[in-house]
């Protein structure tokens, strides 16, 4: 998890409509669990709360591509609206978004399995 500390955004993927879906978010870890930050008519807002607990994976990477160096982490576990818990506008940095829309919704990632690899040169 240390990686993604450091980290700006990842991926979240999930089920919506039986279909998979993938989705950049900016996000923040606290105490362990992974906070994204998004628009409370996003596809993943709408998903979670109709199913609290909706299992998802959080996969967040930094590769160079010349050199082919870097790492990822693949979180899978379950994800909740928190949109009301005050830890992540407390404690958690400042949110920086690409996309021009308030996030007004918070989806708390309590991780069940953390998977990772990094990428180094071979010898």
């Amino acid at each position: 998890m240390g990686y993604l500390i450091h980290a700006e955004f990842g991926r979240v993927a999930f089920i919506a409509d039986d279909l998979p879906v993938i989705r950049p978010l900016n996000h923040t870890v606290i105490d362990g669990d992974i906070f994204v930050y998004t628009h409370h008519d996003s596809a993943f807002a709408r998903t979670v709360r109709a199913q609290p607990g909706l299992p998802v994976s959080y996969q967040c990477d930094e590769i160079q591509a010349h050199g082919h160096i870097g790492w990822s982490v693949l979180v899978t576990g379950t994800a909740t609206d928190v949109s009301d818990d005050p830890r992540p506008f407390q404690v958690g940095r400042p949110i920086q978004s690409w996309i021009d829309r308030p996030h007004d919704t918070v989806i708390a990632i309590r991780p069940r399995h953390v998977t990772g690899l990094r990428l180094t040169i071979a010898h």
